[in-house]
Order: C-alpha cells, then structure tokens, then sequence
C-alpha cells in the first residue's frame, strides 16, 4: 500500500532545537556589513544545515523561526529591518532543495535576483557583482549536478564536499536576495561594492565551510540515535511508498 510522502518528516522537537540553536547563535562574534552599520551573524553558518538535515520545508521553518526570534535578541544582527529573517528562510528553503538533489532550484533563484540586480540604475553601474559575488554558488550547483548523491555517500570526504557544496549555493542565494535589498534601501556606492569585491564571496565560502565542518558528523551521527536526517529521509520514505 502506498504512502504519501510527507513534506515535513522532522520531528517538531528537533526543528525547535535547531530554531532555537540559530537564534543564540545570533548573540556569537559577528563579522560587519561594510557600509550598513550591521553584522552577519555566525548563526548564518547554521541556516543552510537546517535545509541540508531537515529537507527544505522543516529547514525554513526552523530557519524563520530561528532568525526571527535572533532578530529580536540581537538586533545588532538586523540588516534589513523586521522582514530580514526572509533571507535565511530562502537560503535554508534552497540548502534543502540541494540536498533533495534539486540543485536547479538555488540555481534558479541565484539567476532570478542577478537578472532583478540589473533592472535598478545602480545595478547596472556596478553590473560586475552578480559575476563576481555568486559565480561560487553557481559552480557549487554545477557540481552539485554532476554529482547530485555526494550528500548522501558514505565516504566522508565526499559528504564534506556535498555538504559546503549545497551550504555555498544556499549562503549564495541570501547573498543574492540581500544585496538587491541592500541596493534599495542603502544604496551603497560603486566603492562599497569595488572594496567587498573579493571580500563578500570569501565570507560565503568561509560559512560554507562551517557549516560542513559541523554538518558532517551530524550528518553521520544522528541517524545513529534515531534521528533521520539528510537524504536518509527521502531514501526511507521511498522504500515505504514500494512496501
């Protein structure tokens, strides 16, 4: 008898532990925002992991819930006023989606905000961002297709690789969707975007890396307590839509 597929298979528990885990995260050493007076938070390396262990619907729920409650105990953290939790929720929505081996949907959205980022004057006269600031991402969801069952392989190696590879298209994704925020609301000039030129893509990748170094035994060590993670999830309900 088939099943159907649920699109939240987390336990609610869990998604409000990893909700709440994002949220004190906020209160961590911050890295600035070059212009805006804010800070990125080291809880950003935390958004992608909830798409990536959670699949992506539970992921952006614990990631809205997450970023929201941060916003309110560290406002420091808030870039784009009482709606900033948005891009957290997108990034963990698409880190989910990698995971579930539909790396073209972050693709999508990279695309979608990079052809937005030209519509506006500004955007045109710095036209190199979009090239420049998520050319990783989009290399990471290249790859991602190539390889689309690195998340879920057994070899440690080659989970890391999936895991920062599905973490920098997501991190990709809130950098795209932030920076046609910030073109509106702070219109930052020419030299802002010309200094953080090399800058801005290191800091994702940088995140992306942490959220592999921390996703990685998760990954492996959840499963072996009960909790399903990961492209687990989707393998086990397969096998019970068959049964």
């Amino acid at each position: 008898m088939n099943k159907k597929t649920s699109y939240i298979s987390t336990h609610p528990a869990v998604i409000a532990v990893w909700a709440a885990l994002i949220a004190v995260a906020t209160l961590l050493p911050a890295i600035p925002v070059i212009g805006t007076g804010a800070t990125f938070s080291v809880g950003d390396a935390l958004v992608p992991l909830a798409g990536i262990l959670f699949g992506p619907v539970a992921g952006a729920i614990c990631a809205a819930i997450g970023a929201f409650i941060g916003q309110l105990i560290a406002p420091h953290t808030v870039v784009f006023g009482p709606l900033s939790f948005l891009i957290p929720t997108l990034g963990a929505l698409c880190a989910g989606f990698a995971m579930q081996k539909k790396w073209y949907v972050p693709l999508g959205a990279i695309v979608v905000f990079s052809l937005a980022w030209y519509l506006f004057p500004l955007g045109r006269e710095v036209w190199f961002v979009p090239f420049a600031y998520y050319a990783p991402g989009v290399i990471a969801c290249v790859l991602l297709s190539l390889w689309p069952t690195w998340i879920g392989d057994e070899e440690r190696r080659k989970m890391f690789a999936g895991i920062f590879l599905a973490a920098l298209a997501s991190v990709t994704v809130n950098s795209s969707f932030g920076n046609i925020w910030a073109l509106i609301m702070y219109q930052l000039p020419k030299e802002i975007w010309m200094a953080v030129l090399v800058i801005a893509p290191a800091q994702r990748i940088l995140f992306s890396l942490g959220a592999a170094i921390v996703g990685t035994p998760l990954l492996i060590g959840l499963p072996k307590i009960g909790v399903i993670v990961g492209q687990m999830m989707y393998e086990e309900e397969a096998e019970e839509e068959i049964a």
